[in-house]
């Protein structure tokens, strides 16, 4: 970082009530207690898409719900907890009551209603409050995805007729009154899901966390008095939206416009969504705009507005203007960072659906829009932005009766597969990661298959396709899995008609696909792998398998028999720069990684590789130089 920026910082910080020391002292502090909260949950959850994918987001908040830290796990969570704590106080206000008049210490309230502030209702916030003298003063909270909560299918759906489909939706639903369970409505959460014995001990775990959370700003209270710490949150706050607003004012002044098109709402499957982002830059205020992106859909296949559209906005343009990896001065990530950015959407629309449609399955949209919003700032700021992400994810449940537990619990597995990042001004895409809103971690195979009736046979990269450039492209996944007993699948996925974009001059990446292997037999033998490096559809295979059928990229409760295959393939990035620029020896190596074959190194890089070995004089020839 230049000596002006950290000059400008510096000032920013000093133009707060409390000293720059203290402010960041605390501040610190803050994001430690986030951060501990988060950990608090992975360590002691039951569900795997906690515990390995760490699914999940804490922070601390003040009274009136604005963020004075978050956690450092899954950006779609630690930005919409604001969201819901404004739609608990409005749900609270509908009854004709305040916050003050139903909230006592020791009350934990759950909340997931997409119309209140959530950021789909599978992700359920725990809620605690913070009283200091009998004083309500802040609020400690954390969210994550449960496995199950009774939607139509098994852990997730797509296809869902309105927001009743989803299964149990939260509105400021006191759980612990004053220290203690309210048992009826934990009966009543246990006995309207498939996974209660793992439901409820993911949402203790959770309301350990916020009690962390609220112990340990008491013990800061304690330390620097409440006066002192709530106008740290302030002048945190206050700090974080200046320095946002000084990077805006760096960018020229403009209007950019990018289109793209999802597969389809998970029911009508010759329709494309239609995602249409423009993102205006006046002075210190940036606007990403919404407006004609597609209308909402009859699935729930749309996004709840507070809870991710506007979550999702907000950290893209904060990764990209503030990303703390290249900043060396304290970067603090709260409500502060919203303020200068204006999110406009139009009732109606996918992005801000009318009630009581189901926003259910909003991840791909709010991919794609993050990735527009990159490809519309790209000549806006060239030197910050990668060529185009895969933007979506297979997100996936299996599901079917658990033989094993007593009762009716049903064993219900959440996977995710991961695409990749676009290549880079100065390095090569990512290979096998989330896209920026979501930054889920993937589960061991291992652990799948000691917890699941299912084979992973293999989980490695894609070898078909990158996007050339200065800078590959990375690489997406591709997964296959054998089902050892009668399972049931739902997806959330996309990217069967998207190609990644490349950035001056860099090529598209490829897209995604699903594909079912029906075998003739149960299993128990069946062992054989299709190539990695060309898609199913495209092999022949043997008397094994009976058939095999492209799936769709939404599918809500499609049925496997035992021995059956599923094969996932996420898509690869766009390349970023001529490919022609790419070092030789680099082209070389990817082909020795097995990323390319020797067609691809020289028809899109111009690079000759004969018997194994670089033809030199041949290369230079084809390049021109």
């Amino acid at each position: 970082m230049s000596t002006d920026e950290s000059e400008r910082q510096r000032g920013l910080l000093e133009e707060r009530e409390l000293d720059p020391v203290t402010l960041q002292v605390i501040g610190g502090e803050f994001d430690t207690i986030a951060d501990e909260m988060g950990n608090k949950m992975i360590r002691s959850s039951f569900s795997s898409i906690i515990r390995e994918s760490e699914d999940l987001g804490s922070g601390l908040f003040l009274r009136d719900g604005r963020e004075i830290a978050e956690s450092d796990f899954t950006p779609m969570h630690v930005g919409s907890l604001p969201g819901y704590l404004r739609g608990m106080f409005e749900c609270i206000e509908e009854r004709g009551q305040t916050v003050e008049e139903v909230t006592n210490p020791g009350d934990v309230f759950f909340h997931n209603h997409p119309y209140y502030g959530a950021s789909h209702s599978p992700d359920v916030a725990v809620i605690v409050p913070i009283f200091v003298d009998d004083e309500l003063v802040a609020w400690s909270a954390d969210t994550a995805h449960i496995l199950d909560i009774g939607t139509a299918t098994p852990g997730l759906a797509i296809d869902l007729y309105d927001m009743y489909a989803e299964g149990q939706l939260f509105k400021a639903r006191k759980v612990v009154s004053e220290g203690e369970r309210v048992e009826e409505i934990w009966q009543h959460i246990r006995d309207n899901t498939r996974t209660p014995r793992m439901n409820e001990g993911d949402l203790e775990a959770m309301i350990s966390a916020a009690e962390i959370g609220k112990e340990r700003y008491l013990e800061l209270v304690d330390k620097y008095g409440q006066e002192t710490v709530k106008q740290a949150g302030e002048d945190l706050m206050a700090y974080a939206e200046d320095l946002l607003r000084s990077k805006i004012r760096d960018l020229p002044d403009g209007e950019w416009h990018e289109v793209g098109y999802l597969d389809d709402d998970g029911r009508n499957r010759d329709e494309r969504i239609k995602i249409d982002v423009k993102v205006r830059i006046e002075g210190d205020d940036l606007t990403v705009d919404l407006t004609d992106s597609n209308d909402q859909v009859p699935t729930g296949f749309n996004c709840p507005v507070d809870g991710a559209t506007k979550v999702a906005a907000y950290f893209t343009v904060r990764a990209l203007l503030m990303d703390t990896y290249v900043h060396d001065e304290y970067i603090p990530q709260n409500s502060g960072t919203f303020e200068p950015v204006n999110v406009e959407t139009r009732k109606g629309s996918i992005y801000d659906p009318e009630p009581p449609a189901a926003a259910y399955a909003r991840i791909n949209q709010v991919d794609m829009m993050g990735d527009l919003i990159m490809k519309a700032l790209r000549n806006a700021m060239p030197e910050r932005v990668m060529a185009g992400t895969c933007s979506q994810v297979f997100f996936t449940s299996y599901s079917g009766p658990d033989p094993e537990s007593e009762g009716d619990e049903y064993w219900v597995y959440l996977e995710v597969n991961d695409g990749s990042y676009g290549g880079r001004p100065d390095k090569d895409g990512v290979d096998c990661v989330g896209a920026l809103i979501h930054n889920t971690r993937n589960r061991p195979t291992e652990d799948i298959e000691l917890s699941h009736p299912m084979r992973v046979e293999r989980y490695e990269l894609r070898e078909d396709g990158h996007g050339a450039g200065r800078h590959r492209g990375g690489h997406g996944v591709c997964r296959e899995t054998t089902f050892l007993v009668d399972t049931v699948m739902s997806t959330e996925g996309d990217g069967k008609h998207h190609t990644p974009w490349g950035a001056f001059g860099g090529k598209e990446g490829a897209g995604a696909g699903m594909y079912h292997l029906r075998t003739d037999d149960d299993g128990s033998d069946a062992v054989f792998y299709s190539r990695r490096d060309r898609s199913p559809d495209q092999m022949e295979f043997g008397d094994e398998v009976d058939e095999v059928e492209e799936l769709y990229t939404k599918v809500t409760g499609y049925a496997f028999e035992p021995g059956d295959h599923f094969i996932v393939r996420s898509a690869m990035s766009g390349g970023y720069g001529d490919p022609y620029e790419r070092p030789v020896e680099q082209v070389y190596n990817d082909y020795r990684d097995d990323l390319i074959d020797a067609d691809t190194a020289r028809d899109d890089y111009g690079v000759v590789i004969e018997n194994g070995e670089i033809d030199r004089e041949a290369t230079r020839k084809l390049r021109g130089n």
